[in-house]
């Protein structure tokens, strides 16, 4: 069964959580199993959130980091947390060979920048 582990970096800020909250919600529409991890600061971790995939059955998970760009934590710290040895794409989990597949960071998406644009105009009618 697919999983989707969706990767945000944390913060001091308690309101981080619920952009994952938010996030997981909306994925939820369209995949059976998503949970949300962070790298640093809030609960639950990127580990805690991978074994929740794995304990519901999980055997195929898409990590998909909410990054903007391809940094430390996206080739270092991501694979690292969640078991991933070098190159391999796959980790064992009680006697089972689970595939992991990490998605590319967000980048430069029109999408993204049309609710940049939005924001924009948001703060400027906001504050005139």
């Amino acid at each position: 069964m697919l999983g989707v582990l969706l990767v945000l970096h944390g913060s001091k800020i308690p309101e981080w959580k619920n952009v994952g909250i938010k996030y997981a919600e909306y994925l939820s529409k369209h995949f059976d199993l998503v949970e949300f991890g962070f790298l640093e600061f809030n609960t639950p971790t990127l580990s805690e959130a991978l074994n929740n995939l794995l304990n519901k059955g999980a055997d195929k998970i898409i990590v998909v980091p909410l990054l903007f760009a391809t940094g430390t934590h996206f080739k270092r710290d991501i694979p690292k947390l969640l078991g991933i040895k070098e190159d391999s794409k796959k980790i064992r989990y009680l006697n089972r060979e689970i595939e992991i597949i990490i998605a590319d960071p967000l980048g430069f998406d029109e999408k993204i920048g049309e609710v940049l644009v939005k924001r924009v105009h948001d703060a400027y009618n906001k504050n005139t």
